[in-house]
């Protein structure tokens, strides 16, 4: 039997997909760990055969340190207080047009930024968060489309 649900299984895999496209793809991130990309990719997949494989906790704190956002740490703690995880939802004309809003936050903070030739801290973090916050909703997109697997 199954110690967590269907929806908190998909959101440490969602989670898990994020992290790895934070450090530049699953073979980046094998190469940081130090772990076979066959096995990471597992621990993001979807597929059936791997639904119960899940990133060891040393790899996931290690993983959310090299991403410096704790996409993994962000994920389980939602799970264990019991919180709403947004979800992506179905994939309609309305999700998509979302996710294309998500996007061009991203595209909008680059380009107000470098306006002045000059990209300042704040700038930079205010990016960071808009790509942290893309890259969670492209990881849920990924999952419901069956990647990673």
């Amino acid at each position: 039997m199954r110690a967590i649900s269907e929806e908190h299984a998909s959101i440490i895999k969602a989670a898990t997909a994020a992290a790895y496209e934070a450090l530049g793809g699953v073979s980046r991130a094998a190469e940081a760990l130090g772990v076979a990309s066959s096995t990471l990719t597992k621990y993001a997949s979807t597929g059936e055969e791997w639904r119960d494989s899940f990133i060891r906790l040393d790899l996931a704190a290690e993983l959310d340190r090299r991403c410096d956002h704790p996409f993994l740490l962000n994920a389980l703690s939602r799970i264990v207080k019991d919180e709403l995880v947004p979800s992506f939802g179905a994939v309609t004309a309305s999700a998509v047009l979302r996710l294309d809003g998500v996007l061009d936050d991203v595209v909008r903070a680059v380009a107000s930024a470098i306006e002045d030739e000059r990209i300042d801290a704040a700038e930079r973090q205010a990016i960071r968060n808009r790509i942290v916050a893309a890259q969670q909703d492209l990881a849920r997109l990924d999952a419901m489309m069956g990647g990673a697997g």
